[in-house]
């Protein structure tokens, strides 16, 4: 480029503000543009926030500018504002529309200002993308030069610990378009190798549940996260908002990427003892700088140079460690050794180019690139020949195993032939016992069901009680064929105590059901029967004493050998329909009255019969006024302890009641339909616990 004295005089003649700038001219040659220029420019470092405008008014006279060396300058790492204050000439005849790059993609502000025009572009992470002047992921602002034209620019840099990197280029506008497709379309392959092998060795992982994978697939995952930050787009497509997330995360994500590499390392070379113990203690390092470099200030800025450092550390340990066992143990492979050589050679051309010890920016910046993806193409060689090895160990293991099958199928088919045989014996064995014990079980069935027959004979029935009491029902469903629930009703010829006779009936409950509660409940039927015939028996309670005597006795005579504590529990009632009163007495169980939309519980003794031999308390009788309409419930405990309804809980006397309450305006026969109904859909698929009983009577 070149640089004319003459011109020179006249730019401070046009510019008279007592101190010098570089200038840049523009011609028709066209050498200073498209190129970088750094190395034409005089920098000025201020360690304090300098404002540009304090800048040009004092802070150039005071600071002391050093003329940059190289094409593209790299500052190293600094928390410091840098300036640059300049004259771009236009001595052409056209306007010039340029882009004007400096800085890498991850500096913190750019700012430049057109001090003849005084306008300001900003770029930068710590912005808004949208707020960038041109919306790429590279460090660009637009400039527009009107032909022979002079404007006096000010360029100012801040970082806040990263290093900054300094070209210097003046677009023209088609070229930089041109170039910046380029640079995108070699970005999408380099990126898409990266996304196909996250992709390829992720599904490895999926298939084989190998962690040695998973750990890998991470590494290259963050690998090309910290390219993809590096090159501005984390800011563009992710962190778009800038500031705080966008200038941190850099910094996050180059120590997590060494940190997998360590982890991957680690496993894939099997370090055990001291080596694995520096390589957890050196990885613990690496995450405790990242946890670190999240707190603002100072010690943001020098963890920076640590992670940097602990990146060329980690490649130099990984690699002496891999030669070293790679000498006794040949099953460390060289693509191992080349992937981390490879990485190695480009940190260093980086960082030598960050350090300005080699002026060749478009190799030294894309060196750690190349070397990152030359290591990412060995490190997935060597885990595809991994995932073979293992995909052919699986292969024998399964050819073993199949041979070992084919061993064992055959003597499992001779062992069957034998079993069938045996397996034959015994099957006919089992069906002559099968159909010998469905005979005895008919036999058994139709004992029971003829004991049924004779059971309804002996005791009350259905149309028995609707002819004393035709206002009533009666909800009778037995648990097994015979019951041991029973219901009794008999009528009491007019006496002088009773001029118009009683209608007696009883709603009992015998111990258990089945065959044994059939027994018992018929024997305390006919007790039953008989304490109606003993005219001494003035009174229900009577009635109950005396069959609790008479079954006491006959469960437990003297002369037998064992003692059986069989009884029933009972709600005895005697309706005097000329006086409307109800004679009650009850063991154990009570009676329901429904009158005018309210239930009254009249208890039974807390005793029941045949329970408790010996004893001498007598069972109560209780009178009861009755009115028109009102409605009698007596029951046995079946039907309140059957469970059921959504929680597979009792039906409980309180829903009883509920459902009773909310039955009293319907007629008998309806109650009836409506209380099995209940009962049925209360109990569901639910099998039936005892047998139940319900009578109903209303007194009309």
């Amino acid at each position: 480029m070149r640089i004319c004295g003459f011109l020179l005089l006249v730019l401070f003649g046009a510019f008279s503000y007592g101190y010098a700038q570089d200038t840049i001219i523009i011609d028709n040659s066209r050498e200073s543009l498209n190129t970088s220029i750094a190395n034409c420019f005089t920098l000025y470092e201020s360690s304090d926030e300098m404002s540009g405008d304090y800048f040009l008014s004092q802070g150039k006279r005071k600071l002391s500018g050093s003329k940059l060396q190289h094409s593209t300058e790299n500052l190293n790492f600094t928390a410091s504002n840098f300036f640059i204050h300049f004259v771009l000439l236009n001595q052409t005849s056209t306007t010039q529309d340029l882009a004007f790059e400096t800085g890498r993609p991850i500096t913190n502000l750019i700012t430049l200002q057109n001090i003849s025009t005084g306008k300001k572009h900003l770029t930068g992470d710590a912005l808004e993308f949208s707020s960038k002047s041109i919306a790429t992921n590279r460090s660009i602002i637009g400039i527009m030069l009107p032909p022979k034209s002079a404007n006096e620019f000010l360029l100012t840099l801040a970082s806040d610990g990263e290093v900054i990197s300094l070209p210097i280029i003046f677009w023209e506008k088609n070229r930089f378009e041109k170039q910046d497709r380029m640079e995108q379309f070699s970005s999408g392959i380099f990126y898409g190798i990266y996304f196909f092998v996250i992709i390829i060795y992720l599904t490895f992982y999926i298939i084989l549940k190998d962690n040695l994978f998973l750990i890998y697939t991470a590494y290259v995952f963050m690998a090309g996260l910290l390219q993809f930050a590096l090159d501005g787009y984390l800011h563009q497509y992710v962190l778009t908002s800038g500031g705080y997330a966008t200038q941190h995360a850099v910094i996050v994500i180059a120590g997590l990427t060494v940190f997998f590499v360590l982890l991957y390392a680690t496993h894939y070379l099997d370090l055990s003892g001291k080596l694995k113990k520096a390589s957890i203690v050196f990885a613990s390092v690496v995450l405790l700088t990242v946890s670190l470099s999240l707190i603002p200030g100072k010690i943001y800025e020098l963890c920076y140079p640590l992670i940097n450092g602990f990146s060329l550390i980690a490649i130099v340990y990984l690699l002496i460690i891999a030669l070293r066992i790679r000498r006794k143990n040949a099953n460390i492979s060289r693509l191992f050794v080349l992937g981390m050589f490879a990485l190695l050679v480009g940190a260093i051309i980086f960082i030598l180019g960050n350090f300005s010890i080699i002026d060749a920016p478009y190799i030294t910046q894309r060196s750690l690139k190349a070397g990152g993806l030359i290591e990412i193409i060995c490190l997935s060689i060597l885990m595809a020949g991994r995932y073979k090895s293992i995909q052919e160990e699986k292969e024998i293991m399964q050819l073993r195993l199949l041979e070992q099958m084919k061993e064992k199928n055959k003597i499992v088919s001779e062992s069957n032939i034998r079993l069938e045989q045996e397996v034959r014996e015994r099957t006919k064995k089992i069906e002559d016992q099968r159909i010998l014990l469905k005979q005895k079980n008919d036999d058994m069935v139709s004992s029971i069901t003829y004991a049924e027959k004779i059971q309804s004979a002996l005791l009350s029935n259905v149309e028995k009680f609707k002819a004393f009491l035709p206002n009533s029902f009666v909800f009778f469903r037995p648990k097994d064929i015979v019951s041991g629930d029973f219901f009794w009703i008999e009528k009491i010829e007019p006496s002088k105590k009773w001029p118009q006779g009683l209608i007696v009936y009883a709603t009992a409950d015998c111990t258990g059901h089945g065959v044994p509660g059939a027994f018992v409940s018929i024997i305390c039927n006919n007790l039953l029967k008989l304490g109606k015939a003993h005219k001494e028996i003035q009174s229900v309670g009577q009635v109950l004493d005396y069959v609790n005597t008479e079954i006491n006795q006959t469960l437990n005579s003297k002369y037998g050998n064992t003692q059986i504590r069989d009884g029933m529990d009972v709600a005895l009632c005697a309706i005097d329909i000329h006086n409307m009163k109800l004679y009650f007495s009850g063991a154990k169980n009570g009676v329901y009255i429904i009158r005018k939309g309210a239930l009254i519980e009249v208890k039974g003794d807390r005793k029941g019969i045949g329970y408790s031999y010996g004893e001498n308390k007598k069972f109560t009788t209780q009178s009861i006024p009755l009115e028109k309409n009102d409605v009698l419930y007596t029951f046995s405990d079946g039907i309140v302890d059957q469970f059921g309804g959504p929680k597979q809980k009792k039906l409980t006397s309180k829903r009883l009641k509920e459902l009773l309450l909310s039955l009293e305006k319907e007629s008998i026969e309806v109650q009836h339909d409506k209380i099995e109904q209940a009962f049925d859909t209360w109990k569901g698929d639910v099998d039936q616990i005892d047998d139940v009983l319900l009578i109903g009577v209303r007194i009309s």
